[in-house]
Order: C-alpha cells, then structure tokens, then sequence
C-alpha cells in the first residue's frame, strides 16, 4: 500500500476530461469516402498571368478544332457515334484512374461535396445535349448559330447578377456587340434563320439556358470546390458515360453493331479521338479555371467560327464574300475581349488573379 501511494503521488497528473485511448484509432479510407470535409472550400486564389491565360486558351483552341476534324474521321471510319464518344470517355476516365496508381495526389477519395455537383453538372450536360438535337430537328444551322454567338451576354449578365464579376468595359461591351452583330450578317448571307413554329423557338431557348447555367456553373465549380483538374475530368467522363450508354440503345446503334462496315484505318482514328479527347477534357477545365465564364464561351463561340470560316475558305462551295467577311470581323472583334475583374464588395482580403486580359 505504501509504494502504491508513493508511486500515485509522484505520477503526472491528467485532466479529469481527458479519457485514455486503449487503441490507437486508425482512420480508413477508400474510394469512396466520408471523411468529414467542409461543404464548399474556396481554392487559394492564385496570380494567374497572362501567357499562362493566353496559352491554355490556345491549348484548348487548338484541342477543340482538332477534335472536329479527327472525329469526323474517326466517325467516317467506324460509323457509330455513340461508340466513339463512349470510347473517348472512358479512356479519358481510365487515363485518370492510372495517374492516381502512380501518384496517389492525382484523385482524392469520393464524397458527396464532389459526387453531387458533378452529377448535377453532367445532368445539364445531357439536357443541353437532347435539347440540341430538338433544336436542330425544328430550326436551321443559322438559328443554332445565332443563340450560340448571344450566348456570352447572357453568360455575362449571370457573373454579374450572381457570381460578383463587375460588367465589361467599353471594349468588352464593343466586342460582344461586334461578335453578336457580325454572326448575324453571316448567317443573313448563308443560310438565314428558320425555325418550325412555337416548339422551335421552345427548343432553342431550353438549349440555350441550359447552356449558359452550364458555362456558368462550371466556372462556379472550379471556384468553390478545391480538387486537382485531373479530378474533374474524371468526374466529367465518369459521369458521362451512364447518358452515353443510354443513347446506344437509344438511337438503335446496338442493332447495327454487327453489319456496321469498318473502314482500313477505323482502330487509328479511334485511338486519335481518345487521345484528343484526354487533351480536351483537360485543357477544357485547366481554361475554364484560369478565366471568367463569359470569356470561355467566347472562346467556345469564336472556335466555331473559325472552323466555318476554314471550312468555307478551303471549300468555297456557295460562300460569299460577305459571309466570309463576316466571319473574319466576327472573329476579330471577339479577340477584344477582356476579362471582366471581380467587383470590390466581392474581396474578402485575400489575393485574386489581375483581370483585365484580353483574348488576343
């Protein structure tokens, strides 16, 4: 009793509320996992600078003009859409899951504050998708292009209205005015505006709201929820490919699988569409995060008109003059563009990318 009391007495003492862990908790993850995570953490704003903005930009471009040129190939090759899109996102998907075997910080485990936004995401991806095929059933190629080409304003209006970026300035506000003018005069002297009564202009409108909640929520998400660009692109094509699935069966692919005639170099475009795809998917989100939404839909805007305006240079076909005036000053006007900066009220003390960087 003695040496029990002598050896109490000369013990460190422990705070009452503090309870002695018989074995070491060791906490599991897994790929999918619920580790407790603040619901939307803002990245670290980092210093962009204009070369960085400038050459993802044309990272992207050049991505995006390859794409359409290797899939029409790869699709002339191997004539099922839906087996060459499902192709490209998985490779793009399965690209990702490899990078994090080799390095583990390339994809962080799944939780919900990633799964839902992506999910919701890739639901507005799929509607803008079917609504622009309903679109094109009822109108012509010039109405598609004349609701794509007003797309940045009304892209522009939601930064302004909900995610704190200031209006543009006198320049930007001419070059939008210019890129929305000069598609008009082009589509005037090409194929003009027709749309198949009140269910046209429905479809249009759908596709294009759904397209601006697209542009803008995805630039929502590269600001609010902190993941690697890699990350991104697997939830994107991930996610994508359940819709993918549905549309082979859908359209009735499934059924022409085993007469479907392949051509000599089918396995070579494929391949070269799976790789573009990787580019694209991530040069897409590493530009999306590095400029504002209304400026990555110009972008979008602006490489639609430079693939028509090669396309009708290097086949003239039925093209004009005009129309292809119309393109060039479409394309030059929307290289003034600049990046409209975050309004002040919007600073929360901590350091933001300088704006103010034009496209060109």
């Amino acid at each position: 009793p003695g040496l029990k009391t002598l050896a109490r007495s000369i013990a460190p003492s422990r705070p009452h509320n503090v309870t002695r862990r018989s074995v070491p908790e060791r906490r599991k993850y897994s790929l999918w996992s619920r580790a407790p995570r603040p619901t939307h953490t803002t990245p670290k704003m980092v210093a962009v600078t204009a070369g960085e903005k400038l050459f993802w930009i044309l990272a992207y471009s050049a991505c995006s003009s390859s794409m359409l040129v290797i899939n029409k190939l790869a699709v002339q090759e191997l004539p099922l859409p839906t087996v060459v899109s499902g192709a490209q996102l998985a490779v793009s998907a399965l690209v990702v899951l490899v990078l994090k075997l080799i390095w583990p910080t390339t994809m962080g485990a799944m939780d919900r504050t990633k799964v839902l936004p992506f999910a919701l995401y890739t639901a507005m991806f799929a509607g803008g998708l079917y609504a622009n095929m309903k679109a094109l059933m009822l109108t012509n190629v010039g109405a598609v292009i004349a609701a794509r080409s007003c797309l940045p304003v009304i892209v522009c209006l939601i930064e302004w209205a909900f995610m704190g970026r200031a209006l543009p300035g006198a320049r930007s506000t001419v070059s939008l005015a210019g890129v929305v003018l000069f598609a008009g005069v082009y589509i005037r002297h090409d194929s003009g505006v027709m749309v198949d009564g009140a269910s046209g202009y429905v479809w249009l409108l759908v596709w294009w709201v759904l397209l601006a909640l697209q542009m803008t929520y995805g630039k929502w998400m590269t600001e609010k929820i902190e993941m690697t660009q890699w990350e991104r692109v697997f939830y994107t094509n991930a996610f994508a490919l359940p819709p993918t699935f549905l549309l082979f069966f859908v359209t009735g692919e499934n059924a022409e699988v085993n007469d479907v005639f392949l051509g000599d170099n089918a396995l070579l475009w494929l391949i070269a569409s799976c790789v573009m795809g990787v580019g694209i998917s991530y040069s897409g989100w590493r530009t999306r995060s590095v400029i504002t939404a209304t400026t990555f839909t110009l972008v979008g805007v602006l490489n639609k008109m430079a693939t028509i305006a090669f396309t009708v240079i290097v086949w003239p076909a039925d093209a004009s003059f005009a129309s292809i005036a119309a393109l060039v000053c479409c394309i030059l006007f929307g290289l003034l563009y600049q990046d409209a900066p975050k309004r002040k009220e919007f600073f929360t003390g901590r350091s933001a990318s300088k704006a103010g960087v034009s496209i060109a």
